[in-house]
């Protein structure tokens, strides 16, 4: 859409263009895992949280799991483990590197706007990373109307969720662009997240690894390496994609 129907949608942004996606949107992460989690409880699941799994061996009769400091045996493998998912993989003796499978620690920062009620009813987005690392500092709206920008992308060595004041700086030069309003005094250190990515910080895009491993001789093991923050919109697809690989 041109710029005239940019402002009649959204007043407060500065567009000369845009593309509209009518399905874009945001959910309540913790109801949704509460969600799952009750579903799962009610289906007979057994959830055995904060237990590190330190072994995964294929067997005759299917894969030991060491965790916890017990055994359990199992004929089918999700692993689903996020940042930790190749070192899981590498665990069942998979070869992470010649595969690709090694994940690369992606840190994501996001600054809150004060006082930002109500100017939004859309997220705004840049035109994303040209190597596709991220999607540019963005203008998203929490749950009670309030806008946050990020996330930033910054590859690290290890895992830290602290939000630095000092970017503040960086955020407001990238999203004054959009939000002419902004006054750097208005943004606020707010959380940080953490990708998985699959893709180094020189490298191309690499999308959502989903993969059973029979190829590689581990049937009933089924990878999930990769999945970024849309995992988690998407997680119902991805399950049903992964019900449909077990055989």
């Amino acid at each position: 859409m041109g710029k005239d129907a940019v402002k009649t949608l959204e007043p407060d942004i500065c567009a000369f263009n845009a593309i509209y996606s009518a399905t874009t949107g945001i959910i309540d992460s913790h109801a949704l895992m509460s969600y799952l989690f009750n579903e799962g409880q009610r289906h007979g699941v057994m959830f055995a949280f904060s237990n590190e799994v330190t072994g995964l061996k294929k067997t005759s009769e299917g894969y030991l799991i060491a965790a916890g400091g017990d055994e359990f045996l199992s004929t089918i493998i999700i692993n689903s483990a996020g940042l930790g998912a190749d070192k899981i993989a590498a665990l069942a003796g998979l070869d992470i590197d010649r595969l690709g499978y090694r994940l690369h620690y992606c840190k994501g920062d996001y600054f809150s706007i004060s006082g930002s009620k109500g100017k939004l009813s859309h997220l705004v987005y840049p035109v994303p990373h040209e190597k596709g690392h991220g999607l540019g500092v963005h203008a998203t709206l929490d749950l009670e109307g309030y806008i946050r920008l990020g996330p930033d992308t910054t590859y690290i060595k290890e895992l830290n969720y602290d939000v630095e004041p000092r970017k503040g700086s960086d955020f407001y030069q990238a999203a004054k662009k959009y939000l002419p309003w902004l006054g750097e005094r208005m943004l606020l250190p707010d959380t940080a997240g953490i990708r998985p990515k699959l893709q180094g910080p020189d490298d191309g895009f690499r999308d959502f690894v989903i993969q059973e491993e029979s190829a590689n001789g581990l049937p009933g093991l089924i990878n999930l390496i990769g999945i970024e923050s849309p995992g988690l919109t998407s997680c119902l697809a991805i399950a049903r994609q992964v019900k449909g690989s077990i055989t």
